[in-house]
């Protein structure tokens, strides 16, 4: 019979020391592993709040917008001030799509 070409012996304190190797290495893995999950909660958290805030932006600017145009807001413009109501409006015949008008 051939014999085992490394034989292993381990006291009670080496075999302790192993062990409490092995306890610390994974330890470490799972501490890692903790720390990436925590991280990616974080960042949700982070995108989370970045797209409530562009969400609320956009109703501003929605709200703005329709503001903007509303006819209140067309009526009290300066050029729509500045029109001049025509006196008289002739259309003619042969041409369709145009319209003559008589101004003050």
């Amino acid at each position: 019979m051939a014999r085992p070409a490394f034989k292993l012996n381990l006291g009670p304190v080496s075999a302790l020391v192993l062990m409490m190797a092995l306890v610390a290495l994974l330890g470490l893995l799972s501490l890692t592993h903790l720390n990436a999950q925590s991280t990616k909660g974080y960042q949700i958290d982070q995108l989370e709040d970045q797209h409530q805030d562009l969400v609320s932006d956009r109703e501003i600017n929605d709200m703005l917008i329709l503001q903007a145009r509303s006819m209140k807001s067309v009526e009290e413009h300066p050029q729509v001030q500045a029109m001049v109501r025509p006196i008289a409006v002739y259309y003619l015949d042969s041409l369709t799509g145009l319209a003559q008008t008589d101004t003050p």
